[in-house]
Order: structure tokens, then C-alpha cells, then sequence
């Protein structure tokens, strides 16, 4: 069994609320507006600033299909550097793709 620490659990949250996010290719707006959340609080939920309810949980998990478990279960050192990269990719490309749209 992993001990957490409350901060580390938050940002791991955050981080993988971040990815299917941008893989999904939505603003925090757009993403709010699904699960009905500001984008304040999508936005201070990824950057680990606040602790997510188990609502908003909930709704972001039912909303991109993922297994809540995922959330909870540390992500080993290879899988969160991993998961770094593919968010840094994926905000290069939705960065890209508004350019486009404006």
C-alpha cells in the first residue's frame, strides 16, 4: 500500500485531469461547461491549488470514461514523466490548433 501525502495526490490528480483534457482537445471553458465547473476551478484542480470534490471527480471520470481508480493509483517515476511529455505535446498541438481557428 502507497502512503500518500495529500499535496502529491492533488498534483497527480491534476496532472492526469490535464491530460484527458487535451487529448480530448477542450479548454478548461469547454471542459467546464460539460461538467459543470468554472474553468477557474478545472484550471486550480490541474494545477493542484485546491482539492478536487468527489463530485467533480466523478463527473471527470464519467465524462472521458476513465476508471476512477486511475487517479488514485501512483503513477511509478517512468509513468509520470511520461505523462509530462505527453502533456507538453498535446498543449503544443491544442496551442497550434487555436492559432489556426483564429
Amino acid at each position: 500500500m502507497y502512503i500518500w501525502e495529500v499535496d502529491e495526490l492533488k498534483f497527480q490528480i491534476g496532472k492526469i485531469f490535464q491530460f484527458h483534457r487535451l487529448k480530448g482537445k477542450l479548454s478548461q471553458l469547454q471542459l467546464g461547461n460539460e461538467i459543470n465547473l468554472s474553468s477557474n476551478q478545472v484550471g486550480r484542480i490541474e494545477r493542484a491549488e485546491t482539492n478536487p470534490t468527489i463530485e467533480s471527480i466523478v463527473k471527470f471520470c464519467n465524462y472521458f470514461k476513465i476508471d476512477i481508480l486511475i487517479l488514485f493509483t501512483k503513477l511509478t517515476d517512468i509513468e509520470y514523466e511520461k505523462l509530462q511529455i505527453e502533456i507538453i505535446e498535446l498543449q503544443k498541438e491544442f496551442k497550434n490548433h487555436n492559432r489556426r481557428k483564429s
